[in-house]
């Protein structure tokens, strides 16, 4: 019996002494340098990684993994290849809030021409005469407000074949073309077989221009154009089919147009030049 009792005794002395050691560790200051109890450290540790916006989310930690696995999540601008399926997004969820422009050249009604423009089931084409410097310029604009306007985010997007790379001058885009009939203006100018990206406006006293060689383009091949215009960035990028090819990120125009589509072709030589477009897209802010 009295073994029985000093077992029983002896059981709960260890289990006072489990319980009191869990408690005295917990109390009991980090270092002697350091007065934080070890419970303290803890509980402000756990806070602060509640609080960490980026816990778990670098490269190799959980989160991040499960972010770039295809089978766990999909990966940034996957969603709406695969998730969305044709037809499923209204016109008014996309173009509530902009001013939207989607044409395949119906008709030339709306466009202001000089030269020869002629129209086939979704293209537009400017050709010149067979005489030195004869053009072809064929341009859109709006009436009461400002069809390009620098305060506002913009794409402009069409898709462009010319038919000779030499004896020719070639400019799209928008706004004006500079510098005859220029207030602001971006877009692609073909020099002979040369490909440049453009920008600038007429401030009151100085005209602002700049331009950058877009290399390893045909241009006699046909390609899909865009600009797209960032106004809180403050970027002006160009990008041919679908490939970001420059970016102008300083002086950048200010003056707003009335025009949001230009496209001119100039013979440089006694024979006919062709530009051919086919289709336009334009959204803005409004």
């Amino acid at each position: 019996m009295l073994n029985k009792l000093f077992i029983i005794i002896l059981s709960i002395t260890c289990i006072l002494i489990i319980i009191m050691s869990t408690e005295v560790w917990g109390s009991l200051p980090k270092s002697q340098t350091d007065s934080e109890t070890v419970e303290e450290a803890i509980t402000r540790l756990i806070t602060a990684h509640l609080a960490d916006a980026n816990a778990h989310i670098e490269a190799g930690e959980s989160l991040y993994t499960h972010k770039q696995s295809e089978v766990i999540d999909h990966l940034a601008d996957s969603i709406v290849e695969d998730k969305i399926g044709d037809s499923e997004v209204s016109l008014q969820k996309l173009l509530a809030d902009h001013f939207f422009i989607l044409s395949s050249f119906e008709s030339l009604d709306g466009w202001d021409i000089t030269g020869t423009t002629l129209l086939r089931l979704g293209t537009m084409r400017l050709q010149t005469t067979a005489i030195s410097d004869s053009y072809n310029w064929t341009d859109a604009n709006t009436y009461t407000f400002p069809g390009l306007d620098w305060t506002k985010n913009f794409i402009w997007q069409s898709g462009v074949k010319i038919h000779s790379n030499a004896d020719q001058l070639v400019w799209f885009g928008v706004g004006g073309l500079p510098p005859d009939d220029a207030i602001s203006f971006a877009g692609f100018k073909i020099d002979d077989g040369t490909l440049y990206a453009y920008a600038g406006d007429i401030p009151i006293s100085t005209w602002l221009y700049q331009e950058t060689v877009i290399s390893g383009i045909t241009v006699t091949n046909f390609h899909i154009y865009r600009i797209m215009y960032d106004q809180t960035a403050g970027t002006l990028k160009f990008y041919v089919d679908n490939v970001l090819k420059v970016t102008f990120n300083s002086n950048l125009p200010t003056e707003n147009d009335d025009r949001f589509s230009m496209y001119f072709i100039k013979t440089l030589t006694t024979s006919i030049k062709y530009l051919t477009a086919v289709g336009l897209l334009y959204s803005r802010e409004i």
